[in-house]
């Protein structure tokens, strides 16, 4: 699997550590990866798959990666936080990719309707 680094015309944001903010951090990283994503889209990357995140967890935190499915399929790595890297994504096949992103978005809907029904019964 290639990966690539974020495009010269859409950097990753940087974070203020000075004046850390949370929230104020989070909003800009899902800024950059809507932003990211745009681009990708507008430069030949249309594919169903453009603009997943595919997340590994790295020692305390996680190495993020977006996909660019289109004239190729690649990875975008999102240095956000730690900008830790996986130590095997690029050993990966696309196939496997894209059965951990839907395995994830599985995961995720099964942990809301979970967490829905705990507030409902509460």
């Amino acid at each position: 699997m290639k990966i690539f680094t974020c495009p010269k015309e859409v950097p990753a944001p940087t974070p203020d550590y000075d004046n850390y903010d949370h929230k104020k951090e989070m909003a800009a990283e899902e800024k950059h990866e809507a932003d990211l994503k745009a681009w990708l889209k507008k430069h030949g990357y249309p594919g169903k798959y453009t603009g997943e995140i595919y997340s590994v967890g790295v020692a305390d935190g996680s190495a993020n990666y977006m996909v660019a499915d289109g004239r190729t399929f690649c990875l975008i790595h999102l240095p956000y936080g730690d900008a830790y890297q996986s130590r095997d994504v690029e050993f990966l096949p696309k196939k496997e990719i894209i059965r951990r992103i839907e395995a994830d978005k599985k995961w995720k809907a099964a942990w809301k309707k979970a967490k829905a029904q705990e507030t409902a019964t509460a």
